[in-house]
């Protein structure tokens, strides 16, 4: 039904219930008609079953319980084939186009820019002593995250030092470090988890070793430790993450290109924040993996959580 009654469209809340556009508007004026509905800022979350002149036909927030969503899907359906037919044929409704979009709330790749895609995943001990994926409840990390890197041309450059030569070591740049550690080492399994602070960020020793250069080709392993958490001392904080780095970036020396970026994070995780409740109690394992994006399908231009803050975004160092 979603996919052949429907026109499925994605967006963030966060932006659109703060957008000042027409585009803003329309969600606005829709919301209103839903339990969702008030003034300010508050979320706006949930799916809106909707005619494309802005009449909601049903309205739920059970994006992880497909049988309650099937049956709203059902019921919006059976509004729209009640209304009259000169409100349902194509074209019943002209859309003029939008004069002017509120660029404060987009978000685009920045030119010649990398996305990189980031999945976490709970993780637990099996009898074999290896890792396999957590057995939770829906909705309580028994799924991989999604979520996207960003890093800009420049950055992508910034990796391979001129002259590097196979054996050389040196510290990933800062501005990939810090974004890293700050914005995609975290616990997003359950919901929206707050982002690390600057002064929660109590080690960061990632470095980059050249492990192969042939022609305008080099491999650059990434390795090095990282521990997040809310108190300097990790053993009294209510949340944090002590973990590992350790993966390889191919890099075209001709071009200064990304062509390879498989990492991965692991480590002991724990606690949770408002939007993350449920967390599993004590240390638990987490795993959070990096590879690039192909970069051909709109999913992929889903901006990074953290770049609602644009700014602090790319410059998570400072």
């Amino acid at each position: 039904m979603a996919k052949e009654d429907y026109v499925p469209v994605a967006c963030d809340d966060w932006y659109q219930r703060r957008r000042k556009d027409a585009e803003g508007d329309f969600f606005r004026s829709v919301a209103e008609q839903s339990p969702r509905r008030g003034t300010g800022t508050d979320t706006k979350q949930g799916i809106y079953l909707l005619t494309a002149d802005g009449k909601l036909l049903a309205y739920k927030n059970a994006g992880q319980a497909p049988d309650v969503m099937r049956e709203v899907l059902a019921d919006g359906l059976k509004k729209w084939n009640r209304l009259p037919d000169e409100l349902r044929r194509p074209g019943a409704v002209k859309v003029p186009d939008l004069d002017e979009s509120d660029g404060g709330y987009t978000r685009q790749l920045p030119p010649g820019g990398l996305i990189v895609n980031v999945h976490a995943r709970a993780l637990e001990k099996a009898p074999t002593g290896s890792l396999a994926d957590a057995t939770c409840k829906v909705g309580d990390g028994d799924e991989a995250s999604r979520d996207h890197l960003w890093l800009t041309a420049e950055e992508c450059r910034s990796l391979l030092p001129a002259g590097a030569k196979a054996g050389d070591t040196f510290p990933l740049p800062d501005a990939i470090a810090w974004r890293i550690a700050r914005f995609h080492l975290i616990d997003n399994t359950r919901g929206e988890p707050a982002m690390w602070t600057r002064d929660q960020v109590r080690k960061l020793d990632v470095r980059l070793t050249v492990e192969q250069v042939e022609g305008d080709k080099a491999v650059l392993r990434l390795h090095g430790p990282v521990l997040v958490s809310t108190d300097a001392d990790a053993t009294r904080a209510d949340r944090g993450y002590d973990a590992s780095l350790l993966g390889f970036i191919g890099i075209n020396r001709q071009t200064g290109r990304v062509e390879r970026f498989d990492v991965v994070a692991l480590g002991q995780h724990w606690g949770e924040s408002r939007f993350t409740q449920g967390a599993r109690p004590g240390l638990t394992p987490l795993g959070v993996a990096f590879e690039m994006a192909k970069g051909d399908g709109p999913g992929d231009r889903v901006p990074p959580q953290a770049a609602r803050e644009i700014g602090a975004y790319f410059r998570a160092e400072k």
